[in-house]
């Protein structure tokens, strides 16, 4: 496989041998930010566990009024 990657021009081939970083990029990308919402989401649910007010999970968690109602209803 790198021999006929070696014989693509020499822009070509480093494309190529760039993809796979970028798949794992994207990939670690994609799972910090779901393991970062998940993670905010019990956060969320434990706030409204100890019933503290919208306002107040908001102000604790930088999360608008509106998002913090999206992490309960989830």
């Amino acid at each position: 496989m790198r021999e006929k990657i070696s014989e693509l021009p020499e822009e070509e081939a480093e494309r190529v041998f760039r993809l796979p970083n970028s798949y794992y990029e994207r990939g670690l990308e994609q799972g910090l930010e779901r393991g970062m919402d998940q993670g905010l989401e019990r956060i969320v649910q434990h706030m409204v566990n100890k019933n503290l007010s919208n306002t107040e999970i908001a102000e604790l968690t930088g999360l608008s009024e509106s998002e913090v109602e999206t992490y309960k209803s989830k």
